[in-house]
């Protein structure tokens, strides 16, 4: 089973805002690739609000450079087609992130599942105080840079594994768990 793991930080509250994403491939819950962009939100939608680069520390000089999203997708996009699933924490968010931003090129969003890694630990890990991501991953012995699209998505992907691997599969893949 092929999960891809994505997640994105953006430089406002626009859906059209993604400054960074980052992507984990993991193969029968092996990391197996894994990939990083900085990215220049397109005009109108590229101010960066100082709450958010005081969270993920990306500014505008760091992607003044940086390829628009519309370049990026065509790197990004094949590998959530060809996942079984795609995960994110608050997978909610990145979807909405996502498809905002492909809508303001006029990009289809290819067809794929989605599933939540929030909502997933905390049906195998009820007794956590919180499902944060970072509160997560320390659960399962991972440590990584929070709120670093790379990193973020990589972490995703090992919360993603350790459940199958402590709940088994149906816990996140059966009907009666929501896609986010």
């Amino acid at each position: 089973m092929t999960i891809t793991s994505i997640d994105f930080e953006t430089a406002n509250h626009s859906d059209a805002s993604i400054c960074s994403a980052g992507v984990a491939v993991f193969v029968d819950n092996d990391l197996v690739e894994t990939r990083h962009w900085l990215v220049r939100p397109p005009k109108g939608h590229g101010w960066f609000r100082e709450d958010f680069i005081e969270i993920h520390g990306i500014t505008h000089e760091d992607v003044h450079d940086a390829p628009e999203f519309s370049t990026v997708a065509k790197e990004l996009l094949p590998f959530l087609a060809r996942a079984d699933y795609v995960v994110a924490h608050n997978a909610a968010f990145d979807r909405r992130k996502l498809i905002g931003t492909l809508s303001h090129y006029g990009i289809t969003c290819p067809d794929f599942s989605w599933k939540c890694t929030c909502q997933a630990a905390r049906r195998a890990w009820p007794h956590l105080s919180n499902h944060k991501l970072n509160t997560v991953a320390a659960h399962i012995g991972h440590t990584f840079k929070h709120h670093d699209a790379f990193e973020d998505a990589v972490a995703a992907g090992r919360v993603i594994s350790s459940i199958i691997k402590e709940c088994g599969e149906t816990l996140i893949f059966d009907k009666s768990f929501s896609e986010t």
